[in-house]
């Protein structure tokens, strides 16, 4: 890249392979106890917007290796819908795919919305991503407080398949918690309304969440995670056999798994 991206991952954009993911100073009203933007390097605000004039600026500059702008990264990108609906229609002009992921419930009328900011991706050969969230189905409550029920999630996920977006399912974090009966109900409930899934660890600031927890089935890891901005080292969790399971399941329902959401936007791109 002949640009200074130093310059860029300062103002919270973090360059990983052929995509640019945002970091915004927009706080999340979600309250997910695993959640680890409160302990990131980088000071979280209410009331402002998703992407600043000077980021937006900055993207609208990336060069043409940077296939894929990757939203609500570090929170919740449709907080503000208005914003969020601005902030597309700018973005929807720079020749770019487009991937958000979402924990909230959408309306009919803000779905369609989507739709056309999609149209107008597809009209430049573009196209827009829109993955639910679901990380449990029981316990989600007790994960997610301040998040809509998993129906809701999972009813949006349909309609958005329904007006032709195409999407993902984030099973990330796999909770080392949440019973293999309850990932074979999420992918029951949402295999026929989504192109595919992707997982991946539980990542913690302390252990705290853990401490009355058996770990003798846990691997843990201290890391710095490649996607966060530098400097922010976390404990990685993994329970063992759990991602077999995942993938023994999706391989049954002949849905395919990815690594991460980039992977799933070029297996999205050859449909």
């Amino acid at each position: 890249m002949n640009f200074e991206k130093e310059d860029f991952e300062k103002k919270g954009l973090k360059f990983n392979k052929d995509r640019v993911l945002t970091y915004s100073q927009l706080s999340c009203p979600s309250g997910c106890k695993y959640c680890f933007v409160e302990n990131m390097n980088y000071n979280q605000k209410k009331d402002v917007a998703y992407l600043s004039d000077e980021q937006l600026d900055l993207i609208s500059q990336l060069p043409d290796e940077i296939t894929t702008i990757m939203l609500g990264c570090d929170t919740e990108f449709f907080q503000a819908e208005e914003n969020s609906l601005e902030i597309l229609s700018r973005l929807s002009k720079l020749n770019k795919d487009i991937s958000i992921v979402t924990k909230l419930q959408l309306s009919e009328d803000f779905i369609k919305k989507l739709k056309g900011i999609n149209e107008k991706l597809i009209t430049h050969k573009n196209f827009l991503t829109l993955s639910i969230s679901l990380t449990s189905m029981k316990s989600a409550k007790e994960w997610e407080p301040g998040v809509p029920d998993p129906s809701k999630r999972i009813e949006t996920l349909k309609m958005v398949h329904d007006a032709g977006i195409k999407t993902l399912v984030a099973l990330r974090p796999l909770l080392p918690t949440v019973p293999d009966r309850e990932i074979e109900e999420i992918i029951e409930l949402t295999k026929d309304c989504c192109h595919g899934y992707y997982s991946g660890p539980l990542y913690l600031k302390t252990l705290d969440l853990l401490e009355n927890m058996d770990k003798s089935n846990l691997n843990i890891e201290r890391l710095q995670p490649h996607w966060m901005p530098e400097e922010n080292i976390f404990y990685k969790v993994e329970r063992e056999g759990q991602m077999e399971v995942l993938k023994g399941i999706l391989e049954k329902h002949k849905k395919p798994i990815f690594e991460g959401a980039a992977e799933g936007i070029k297996f999205l791109r050859n449909l």
